[in-house]
């Protein structure tokens, strides 16, 4: 497993895409947080809060974890190198597991470098009101598991495409639903009890709680389930692929 997330590294960063997605994405972060007249520019902001960050994060990972994970499977059915890889001695949980370390270690590469921006802040601000560390930490805490989440999901649909094309367009959507669509299906409803059971399968309402401080059982198991469930779909696909 471990090998196939270190061919991953060096397929991401021996050309010149992956430093590029990695230097656009810290830009972009960069221009929002300090730059552009937004509501999300920490110097607009009346309150002393780190907040803001993880409000627009999530609109990112939409487009930058499906540009990630495109080329995890859809790659190597163009090369033909799928086939050499199921022939190796690994399960599919393996060869899954390998890609989703892969592409998870270079989404921490990106995202650890932005705990700079927390510093900056933190050191603009007074004495009396600095930055609550403890909240930024639960907050980080729910961008990973969204991160995770979003890429198990990306992989399924590189599995499932050989254009990568195709393979971004579909996780856009699929990620898409994940945070968005249930929320906007449960304001549909005219139905209290009908609202929370559709609104609980929204990864939206989970994140915001835990980025929040609010470090529930609910959605941590909310997480893990739903990431543990796309992880068996996409070790169900290589079976499929390898029959």
């Amino acid at each position: 497993m471990w090998s196939i997330a270190k061919r991953e590294l060096r397929l991401y960063f021996g050309q010149l895409t992956g430093f590029l997605l990695v230097a656009g994405y810290l830009l972009i972060t960069g221009l929002i947080l300090w730059l552009f007249d937004t509501p999300y520019n920490l110097l607009n902001t009346e309150l002393a809060s780190y907040s803001s960050f993880f409000e627009f994060t999530p609109i990112l990972f939409l487009f930058l974890i499906p540009a990630l994970s495109m080329r995890s499977f859809s790659e190597e059915f163009t090369q033909g190198t799928f086939e050499l890889l199921i022939t190796k001695p690994l399960s599919p949980t393996q060869i899954f597991g390998g890609k989703l370390i892969g592409v998870m270690l270079v989404l921490s590469m990106i995202l650890i470098p932005t705990i700079l921006h927390a510093f900056a802040l933190d050191n603009l601000l007074q004495l009396d009101s600095k930055l609550d560390w403890g909240i930024i930490l639960s907050s980080y805490f729910a961008l990973f598991f969204l991160g995770n989440l979003f890429v198990i999901t990306s992989i399924c649909s590189s599995l499932l495409f050989q254009s990568q094309v195709a393979s971004f367009i579909v996780s856009v959507l699929g990620c898409f639903i994940h945070f968005y669509f249930w929320s906007f299906l449960a304001d549909l409803s005219q139905n209290l009890y009908l609202y929370q059971w559709i609104n609980n399968l929204s990864a939206q309402m989970h994140y915001i709680g835990l980025s929040r401080g609010l470090i529930t059982l609910e959605g941590i198991l909310y997480f893990i389930g739903v990431s543990i469930s796309f992880f068996l779909i996409g070790t169900q696909l290589i079976l499929k692929k390898k029959s």
